[in-house]
């Protein structure tokens, strides 16, 4: 029997198991599947997984075949992560259920989008304190984190999850809380591309059916005094208060575009007036809108890889705000976000979860537009490198290092992340540069590990 025949008669196999759809090179909606923002992948196979066993089913055929595993959902992932070339893409798009369950807590499915969660709650009255793009996947943006419009007033997206449900690389099926395997319910919130696939969160939400959402605008000469007052004004601001400042590329309009402060209260909009005041105000947005709408959208042509790094910061300082702005004259198409954190955020104890930066009161996130040649790729890697952030957020980061991953979990969760992993994921099925490898070391190979955690199961 020929090698193509053998391949043909496992996928037919698989997709007799898989409720859901199974895609390979020539079917309809595999190019798509395939294919993320930051990356053209050309996987083996894509499995668009209609429940927890159709993911056990795509791991068990990943096994078998000796195939690198991806996990997709939205496909913003900034490294690239959602897909891969010749392994088995794991498409949990078609887990979107959205259902509210008694005490306002909520069960989302992997594959929807926070611009589709946010409106159906949004008839209820209800908002998740989540991200700010409607076509991120709520599986990618849980994965780290979540740094959204409401994360001063009610933290991370992560920091509301009350359970989740999770399949690990023996094939389990899991639903994790404080109480019910608290340790993976720990890992899960920060770090959980690293140990399963989890196919839906139940999540807290919050009586919030509208914010006062919007944007000031300054002139292009006022950057410093602006970004200066601004800084000032995020450091001690009430926490219904989440905003942000925008720096266009300067290669834009003539390096003339406006300085953009973007907010978000829920609470009393009187809270703005001090941002109103940072330079000569010429246009103020900022009005009461459900707060779906709070959430946009975002494209790029297709040929684009954008460098993406970011930064946390446990203060301003007047150095900082030199370096950011020589820089955007030494890089012109780079763009900048600076984000306020601080309030519920920092609350939170920074054991309590697999993400661990809570002192920052700062991120500033950067994009390289297009795609950078290698000259202007050096000169911004050399830019973060002069900035010594306190650490990083594991989902802006396109070009990950070793040292990122360090950054993104410090010694002390990395440790434990380790052992964490060693524990449900000892043959590395889920590994990317941003993954904590198991204890011992992982030195390559996952063949005999993973062969007996699944045939144990069998």
């Amino acid at each position: 029997m020929t090698e193509s025949a053998v391949v043909g008669r496992r996928i037919d196999e698989l997709r007799a198991v898989v409720t859901g759809e199974v895609l390979v090179d020539g079917d309809p909606g595999y190019a798509d599947a395939g294919r993320v923002m930051m990356a053209e992948g050309r996987p083996g196979v894509v499995v668009r997984c209609a429940g927890a066993a159709d993911v056990v089913a795509a791991l068990r055929y990943a096994e078998a075949q000796d195939l690198p595993v991806a996990v997709r959902s939205g496909g913003h992932s900034a490294a690239g992560f959602g897909t891969n070339d010749g392994g088995v893409v794991i498409d949990v798009r078609p887990m979107d259920e959205v259902k509210v369950l008694p005490d306002d807590v909520v069960r989302v499915g992997v594959g929807a989008t926070w611009g589709d969660v946010a409106a159906r709650l949004g008839k209820l009255g209800l908002a998740i304190s989540s991200g700010d793009t409607a076509s991120v996947g709520v599986g990618g943006l849980m994965a780290g984190g979540g740094i959204g419009w409401m994360v001063r007033k009610h933290g991370l997206a992560i920091d509301n999850v009350v359970s989740a449900e999770v399949v690990t690389a023996d094939g389990a099926v899991r639903r994790v809380d404080a109480a019910n395997e608290p340790e993976l319910f720990w890992g899960l919130r920060g770090a959980a591309g690293s140990l399963g696939v989890v196919t839906s969160y139940d999540i807290s939400a919050v009586r919030q059916p509208t914010v006062h959402f919007g944007t000031l605008l300054y002139p292009w000469t006022q950057t410093a005094e602006v970004l200066k007052g601004w800084a000032e004004y995020a450091a001690q601001a009430p926490e219904s208060v989440t905003s942000s400042l925008q720096l266009a590329p300067t290669m834009m309009a003539d390096r003339q575009v406006p300085v953009a402060v973007m907010v978000c209260v829920a609470g009393d909009p009187a809270v703005l007036e001090p941002l109103r005041n940072l330079g000569t105000l010429l246009t103020d947005k900022v009005a009461e809108v459900p707060y779906a709408e709070v959430f946009s959208d975002m494209s790029m042509p297709a040929e684009w890889r954008p460098r993406i790094r970011n930064g946390f910061f446990d203060s301003w300082s007047p150095e900082l705000t030199d370096r950011l702005l020589e820089a955007r004259q030494q890089i012109p198409a780079m763009a900048m976000e600076i984000r306020a954190l601080g309030g519920a955020f920092g609350e939170m104890p920074a054991d309590a979860t697999a993400f661990a930066h809570r002192d920052a009161q700062f991120m500033v996130n950067s994009v390289v537009m297009g795609t950078p040649d290698a000259e202007t790729a050096q000169d911004f890697d050399a830019f973060w490198q002069t900035l010594r952030p306190s650490g990083a957020y594991v989902n802006f980061l396109s070009d990950p290092t070793d040292a990122d991953l360090g950054s993104c979990y410090p010694e002390s969760h990395s440790t434990r992340l380790a052992a964490l992993k060693q524990a449900v994921d000892p043959g590395h099925v889920f590994r990317s540069a941003l993954s904590v490898p198991p204890r011992p070391e992982w030195t390559g190979g996952r063949r005999h590990l993973m062969r007996w955690a699944m045939r144990s199961r069998r």
